[in-house]
């Protein structure tokens, strides 16, 4: 190391080292060894260096870390349960960004039943909301796979859908107030617990999905809906997707607003959750299967037979079809789809997408995403899961034959591009709710117009003048 870079080298740690200088000792890390776990995405995709890690206790600590790295021009990363899949809440190559962890503010604050609402910090992790709230008589409908670690900050950065958005919105929907921390160390706190607040800009949904670039979100009021009396889980199988989509219109039809979840799995997705995670084959092979969740707010001792004959009634259009009669049960048909990302990462290169087209277009999409892609290799192949009520595909690309992987990698960004232009083309996007992160930034610029660009980075000078909040990410 050269004079100049050490000089370098302690002016920073010496920075770093006033930074926390007034933060208890169970509020940061230098140690590498415990940095480590903050520098790696969860896919293990994206690897970086921090040479320091926060863990502030309460919001005056918190905004006292963000006006030194202010002052000083350090970078900082906001992270939540650190489950995002576009590297938006890890750190660039640069080793001076440090990591600002979230999970000791992890307070629920005020649960108001009349208003039908919950304040909760931003490190509460998600599950323990929903237990909560669910012991109080209401219903938190937020969920996702990674329930049991993702923090609530970081479903709120990142605008996260999940498995209920076709009944209940996804969390921009949910939210009544929220308070973030600027890149300047200004609060900003619309906390107030009203449905309706018609007074100017709504600055808080500017945060919502905003990925940490424009603020660090510290605590948030929901909504809260009544608990379900009785819910039901029906799993059936296509020999197509026409039959399917049609399948999805006549539940509608029939079901309406009793439906929370609609989830598609192709073959693939089946067959890799049944090999990996040890499920039983409860349906025969088919090309696809969609996963259906009612839920009904009346207590109805004729629910489960209304689910029955109605789904009779269509059942023509399956291949087989079972319907749930029990909690247990629930889980268990919900094991098929919410375990198809875990196995997932057995495969060890997988091209992976996480895309929107309208319903209309749905069978359009596939049948000639399809079609292009076996002209890059006929053993190129999909895994296709996702929340079809919503119009949210996770379009995975494998080979087939392992040997096959180089290649595969080689033509990874060719691929991808051919399933965004195909998205794009069809009314679709080129990202449903993983968000921007650092993976997606090349195709923000692609296919965002210039105008909405502009606006963004104005927007985000506003917010964050020194550019100190996750850089790197979004834009």
């Amino acid at each position: 190391m050269s004079v100049c870079l050490e000089q370098k080298e302690i002016k920073m740690i010496e920075k770093l080292q006033k930074i926390v200088s007034s933060l208890k000792k169970s509020e940061y890390t230098f140690n590498e060894d415990e940095i480590l776990p903050f520098c790696t995405d969860w896919r293990g995709k994206y690897h970086a260096k921090a040479k320091l890690v926060v863990f502030p206790k309460s919001l005056k600590n918190l905004v006292t870390v963000i006006k030194k790295c202010n002052q000083y021009n350090i970078k900082v990363v906001p992270q939540g349960g650190n489950t995002g899949l576009v590297g938006g809440s890890i750190p660039t190559k640069q080793d001076y960004e440090i990591v600002l962890n979230l999970k000791k503010l992890d307070k629920i604050n005020k649960f108001n039943p009349v208003n039908s609402s919950i304040e909760i910090e931003a490190g509460c992790i998600l599950e323990d909301i929903q237990n909560f709230v669910q012991k109080k008589g209401f219903y938190f409908p937020i969920s996702m796979g990674s329930r049991g670690t993702c923090q609530i900050g970081g479903n709120i950065s990142t605008n996260a859908g999940g498995l209920n958005v076709i009944k209940y919105g996804n969390i921009r929907t949910n939210i009544l107030g929220l308070e973030a921390i600027t890149g300047e160390g200004k609060i900003f706190s619309d906390l107030k617990d009203v449905k309706k607040n018609n007074t100017g800009y709504d600055l808080k949904s500017l945060l919502v999905g905003s990925e940490g670039t424009l603020g660090v979100i510290t605590k948030v009021k929901f909504k809260l809906f009544p608990l379900p009396k009785d819910k039901r889980v029906v799993f059936a199988s296509f020999n197509n997707l026409g039959n399917l989509i049609n399948f999805f219109s006549r539940t509608k039809e029939f079901f309406n607003d009793l439906i929370s979840s609609f989830e598609l799995i192709n073959f693939n997705s089946l067959k890799l959750v049944i090999k990996h995670q040890k499920l039983s084959r409860i349906l025969n092979d088919a090309p696809y299967y969609a996963l259906v969740e009612l839920s009904s707010l009346v207590e109805d001792s004729r629910f489960t037979k209304t689910v029955e004959d109605n789904f009779y009634n269509i059942s023509g259009l399956c291949k087989e079809i079972i319907v749930s009669k029990s909690i247990n049960e629930n889980k268990n048909l919900w094991n098929y789809r919410e375990m198809v990302p875990i196995a997932e990462r057995n495969i060890r290169i997988c091209v992976k997408h996480d895309i929107s087209v309208p319903l209309s277009n749905m069978e359009k999409f596939i049948s000639r995403t399809e079609r292009l892609l076996q002209k890059f290799d006929k053993d190129f192949d999909v895994i296709n899961f996702g929340h079809l009520g919503d119009n949210n595909l996770h379009y995975n690309v494998f080979s087939k034959v392992e040997s096959k992987n180089t290649k595969l990698e080689e033509m990874s960004d060719s691929i991808s591009n051919m399933i965004f232009e195909n998205s794009e083309k069809l009314g679709g996007s080129f990202s449903a709710e993983h968000g921007i992160g650092q993976q997606r930034k090349k195709e923000l610029i692609k296919f965002k117009n210039k105008e909405e660009i502009e606006l963004m980075r104005k927007i985000k000078v506003l917010f964050d003048p020194n550019n100190i909040l996750n850089p790197g990410k979004v834009i």
